[in-house]
Parts: structure tokens; C-alpha cells; sequence
């Protein structure tokens, strides 16, 4: 009787096993796995075996199992994955390789280099290749890719040392701004304008831009637009026009010569000569209020930056009739508060933000941070490419990255 009820329970069993688990059949154990980095050329190592193949690459008749995946390239960091992967399956595995700070990254500051002050505000780039930066308290310096030569108030004409924005003319002409008026430099002299010797209602000048007609306009703190013909000026202001306010913080010209100008918690404005129209969130679903930027892409959309401290903002598109807005994400737009915009020559927007750089193609991001790049502070708040196509940021000091150019 025992040996009879043993048996039974061991064909049970049996056929238990059989159904949970069939046998596996010749041919169907082999699975495959396609290598892709960005960007390629990485040499890839399985399990600790050198493979001696490059990426992009298929790695066919794979038993299953669970492996180690080792990815090296020359000024990126080395990267291991652990993957699974099943039978009688082909799997993609697409690695973005993480840079080497070392050689991608450079930072200028007041402990390394020349530079006066770690306050960057404002960057442009001459026809020359030469970095023109303002600093908040430093002065104007000028970089030719190994030399700083600074212009304060102690050995130049400069009217402050406190820069707020950068207009490059070309032939080694230049106009800045700043907190005691605005000046004209050819690379030896400065003609400067102020309170003393020209119409204007204050001296602390934000941004300026030229118009198709040799016009510049200049954004005030307090009082409003300035119109500067090199001789005469305009006032534009909150009582005696359109503008829906006086505090000015970006001019941008488009191809029309429309002028689009940002202001600093009203929105922004265009005005033509003659009309005024004004955008902002309450009517038009434009972001934030406070604007820092406005850039117009080859398509005529114009990019603007928005967000403080206080009313956190983001990025807006404009095509003309409609706004599209990108919040904060962890995908995406990596902070809050948008302070400066550049494009480079493939037309990615570069975006300075209060929580790191972002590059962004139309479609996928790529964000720059402390964690992950040579940034000394995730606090940037200016940026340029220059001819190079490399990317200057102010943050702590001046960064230079040579990298982000696929």
C-alpha cells in the first residue's frame, strides 16, 4: 500500500514539473543584442572579455542569462550596465556615454585665472572669435582664447563697472551697457552717454539692440524704452505710449524690424514705429511676466525666457499666433527660472536656467548640471556659442564647454 501510494505521488509530481516547465528544444535558446552608443566608436567588453569590436555593433547566439556590460571611449567616463536578457528574443540597448568633465570642461575664475569677479552677466562673441564678457562689479573683459584684458573705471573710459548687456557692431566696434549709462568703444576709445550730456531720464541701462535703420533702443530699470539716433533720444514709457511698462529687460529686432521687447513683470511688447501690442499671461498664454530673453529662431519664432525666485517660470515659443510653454521636468527643462538663450549653428537652443544648462533640438533635451558636466554651480545665468561652436556659460566664473556639437 505505501509503495503503491509513493508511486502515485511520484507521477504527480511528474507531470507537474513537465507542465511548469517544458523542454527546451535545440535552436531556441539563442537570442541577440544590438550595441548603440552616443556617441559611437565604443569599445565594448562582455563579462570582463575584451570583444574587440565598436559601436554600433550585433552580438548574435546568446545563451540567456545575466550579464555585464562594460562601455569605454577616450574622454568619456567608462560605463557598466548589468542586463538580463531572456531566450529567442533581440534586444537594442542605446547608451549615452557619460563625458569626462576633465576634457570637456574649463572654468575661468577669480582663483585661477585673471578674471575679476566670479559675477558673470553678459556674453557676446566678435567677428574675431574674441569672447567680449560683463561682469557685475569686475568691469568689461575681453578674451582671446588665452588672454584676459580687462577695462574697469581705474584704467578706461568705462562709465561703471557693473555691465548689464553687450551689442557687438562689428569692426571692432562694441556698445555696452550699464548701471551709469551706455558707451560706445572701438577697441581704444569710449564716447559715453549719459544724464550729463544727453536727454535721458536715468543712467541705469539694462539691454540694447539696433534696428535694420542704424536705430538703437535701450531698456531702463525705471523709465522706459530709449530710441538713440547717435544723437538724439526718444522716451517711451508706461504714460505717453503703449509699453506696459517701465522696467525693460531684453530688445530684440526681428526681419520686419519689428521691435519685441521684454519687461521684467508685464510681459512683452512689439511696436512698429507706430503701433504697440502687448503679450502677456493673463490674455495671450505666455509663461511668466518677467521676461529675461527674447531670440528668434531661422523660422521667425521668437524663444522667451521667463521666472524669479518668486514667480517660477519656463520657456515660451511664439509662432505668431500661438505660445507653447515648457515647464520644469525631469526630462526636460531642468529649472524653473530661464535666464539666457543662443543658438548654435544646427539651430539647438541653448538654455541657462537657475538648476543647470539645457540643449534642446525641437524635440529630445540633453541637460548639463554639476552631477554630470564640469559646471562649478548649477546657477547660470548667461550664455554665447561661439565660432567654434563651443559654449561659454556665466555661472560661478566663466565656463567654456567644447562639447555638444552633434
Amino acid at each position: 500500500m505505501r509503495y503503491t501510494l509513493f508511486l502515485l505521488l511520484l507521477i504527480v509530481i511528474s507531470f507537474s514539473a513537465c507542465k511548469e516547465e517544458p523542454p527546451i528544444l535545440p535552436g531556441l535558446t539563442k537570442s541577440k543584442i544590438v550595441f548603440v552608443t552616443d556617441p559611437d566608436s565604443s569599445l565594448v567588453k562582455l563579462n570582463n572579455k575584451e570583444l574587440n569590436r565598436i559601436t554600433p555593433f550585433i552580438l548574435d547566439n546568446l545563451d540567456p542569462g545575466f550579464f555585464k556590460i562594460d562601455l569605454n571611449r577616450n574622454t568619456y567616463l567608462d560605463t557598466t550596465i548589468y542586463y538580463v536578457i531572456r531566450r529567442n528574443i533581440t534586444d537594442s540597448i542605446l547608451i549615452e556615454m557619460r563625458e569626462d568633465p576633465v576634457y570637456w570642461w574649463k572654468v575661468y575664475n577669480t582663483s585661477n585665472s585673471q578674471v575679476p569677479t566670479n559675477q558673470i552677466a553678459a556674453i557676446k562673441v566678435d567677428e574675431r572669435n574674441n569672447k567680449w564678457i560683463g561682469t557685475s562689479g569686475g568691469g568689461l573683459l575681453r578674451f582671446d582664447g588665452s588672454t584676459f584684458t580687462i577695462s574697469n573705471t581705474s584704467n578706461s573710459g568705462i562709465p561703471s563697472n557693473f555691465i548689464n548687456d553687450i551689442y557687438i557692431e562689428g569692426n571692432g566696434i562694441l556698445w555696452i551697457v550699464t548701471t551709469e549709462g551706455f558707451a560706445k568703444f572701438d577697441g581704444f576709445n569710449w564716447i559715453v552717454f549719459n544724464s550729463s550730456n544727453l536727454n535721458l531720464p536715468e543712467n541705469n541701462f539694462t539691454s540694447i539692440a539696433k534696428d535694420k535703420n542704424g536705430i538703437y533702443w535701450l531698456g531702463t530699470l525705471n523709465s522706459g524704452l530709449i530710441k538713440f539716433d547717435g544723437a538724439e533720444v526718444t522716451i517711451f514709457n508706461y504714460s505717453n505710449s503703449g509699453l506696459p511698462f517701465n522696467y525693460i529687460s531684453t530688445i530684440t529686432v526681428d526681419e520686419n524690424n519689428l521691435k519685441w521687447i521684454g519687461t521684467w513683470g508685464e510681459g512683452m511688447a512689439t511696436f512698429d514705429g507706430i503701433k504697440w501690442e502687448v503679450y502677456n499671461s493673463l490674455l495671450d498664454g505666455l509663461i511668466n511676466n518677467y521676461i529675461s530673453k527674447i531670440i528668434i529662431d531661422d523660422k521667425g519664432n521668437k524663444w522667451i525666457a521667463t521666472g524669479t525666485p518668486f514667480e517660477p517660470g519656463g520657456l515660451s515659443m511664439f509662432d505668431g499666433s500661438d505660445f507653447i510653454n515648457y515647464l520644469p521636468s525631469a526630462i526636460g527643462l531642468p529649472g524653473s527660472i530661464v535666464t539666457d538663450l543662443a543658438f548654435d549653428e544646427k539651430d539647438n537652443l541653448w538654455i541657462t536656467t537657475n538648476n543647470g544648462v539645457a540643449k534642446f533640438d525641437g524635440i529630445k533635451w540633453r541637460i548639463y548640471n554639476t552631477g554630470n558636466s564640469g559646471l562649478p554651480s548649477n546657477s547660470t545665468v548667461s550664455i554665447a556659442v561661439d565660432l567654434n561652436e563651443d559654449k561659454w556659460v556665466g555661472t560661478a566664473g566663466l565656463a567654456k564647454y567644447i562639447g555638444g556639437k552633434r
